[in-house]
């Protein structure tokens, strides 16, 4: 039998018997343990990489959460609290907040795949909840989980909805449609989604499946999620999104062709907030906040951070000195700008057990 020497091998082995749910096909090139996407050994994160994700573009991101964090112990008590990230990737954001506190061995990085994470003493990596060790409170945070995902693609052809499946003809891959599994069905049924005809839809039963878990994972505590998503009533609007939103990104760009290249880019969705909203409010959690970034990030004292101090008041000692310190303060502006990544990632936050104190985050701004 022929070695598999790239994800291409991989497809195509998969393909020859028949054709691939799209769903499976995010998957294998995602995540795949040595070709995929996530697996390459250089970071898919960074100004010079494929995409910028919130932490990574400038420290008022965690100097944000960092306040949150100082918030949430307050209110702990005597109980012993953890903060977790999930999804922590090289482990930038969980470090940043561990450096916020003294206290040690109360901080995790979860992920997969922690061939990228950066060892620290006050963080502790896992690669599963399951591996954490009790506590009576948690704060739960996820930047950009959701929609790392696997999902299917859905498009509705009259009465009929179908689902994209990956095929190879003539050597390249490309589409086909076949009737859709029930639980798609099932899925917009009991949402009282109608899609329009030609409409297509993305959607990712894992979304709720995850959410789930970690609302159990957290007996008391805060779960906060960052994730590109929407609304389902926005989600799904016909006008608005007959393509749906699945999108492939490499070196800073995005693109709709998402069989190219595959393990060489990412693949995402934006995803329905609504799904992780019932989950928590059907598991006891109360949803205390759901906006666009900029306004949570503001909310918790984004613009105190040094790098929104007035210009006049600062000290530069060289030119390059101060084109890095124009650059770092533009990419800080991104983040509560009410456009851009301050507008397209928004925030869900939801308690269990926290008491009815209202939180700085839930400050009304504008």
């Amino acid at each position: 039998m022929m070695a598999e020497r790239s994800m291409l091998d991989v497809l195509r082995k998969s393909l020859k018997d028949s054709d691939l749910p799209f769903h499976d096909f995010v998957e294998l090139v995602l995540y795949h343990p040595e070709f995929g996407y996530y697996a390459r050994g250089a970071s898919p994160v960074g100004k010079g990489a494929d995409y910028v994700t919130s932490p990574v573009l400038s420290p008022v991101f965690s100097y944000s959460l960092g306040n949150l964090c100082h918030e949430f112990m307050s209110r702990c008590g005597d109980g012993l609290w953890q903060v977790v990230d999930i999804g922590c990737g090289d482990g930038g954001l969980i470090r940043a907040l561990a450096g916020f506190t003294t206290e040690a061995q109360r901080f995790f990085g979860v992920d997969r795949n922690l061939a990228r994470a950066i060892a620290s003493p006050n963080v502790t990596y896992v690669t599963s909840l399951a591996e954490i060790p009790p506590a009576d409170v948690r704060l739960i945070i996820s930047n950009e989980l959701f929609d790392a995902l696997p999902f299917a693609r859905l498009v509705q052809r009259g009465e009929q909805l179908h689902e994209l499946w990956v095929t190879e003809g003539d050597g390249a891959l490309d589409w086909s449609e076949h009737e859709a599994d029930a639980r798609y069905e099932e899925y917009f049924a009991e949402r009282g989604i109608t899609l329009d005809d030609g409409q297509f839809a993305d959607v990712s039963m894992e979304w709720t499946a995850l959410y789930g878990e970690i609302c159990r994972f957290t007996k008391r505590g805060l779960i906060v999620t960052f994730d590109y998503g929407l609304p389902q009533s926005k989600l799904f609007r016909g006008r608005m999104r007959r393509f749906g939103t699945a999108a492939a990104y490499a070196k800073q760009r995005v693109s709709r062709d998402l069989l190219v290249n595959p393990g060489q880019q990412d693949l995402t969705a934006h995803i329905n907030f609504d799904d992780l909203r019932r989950t928590g409010e059907g598991q006891a959690f109360a949803s205390l906040f759901f906006d666009i970034q900029a306004k949570f990030l503001l909310t918790l004292g984004a613009t105190e951070h040094e790098l929104f101090t007035p210009i006049g008041d600062l000290a530069v000692d060289s030119a390059n000195e101060g084109l890095t310190l124009l650059q770092d303060r533009d990419d800080a502006r991104r983040l509560i700008l009410p456009d851009g990544i301050g507008a397209d990632i928004r925030v869900l936050v939801q308690g269990r057990g926290m008491g009815p104190e209202p939180w700085r985050f839930q400050t009304k701004l504008f």
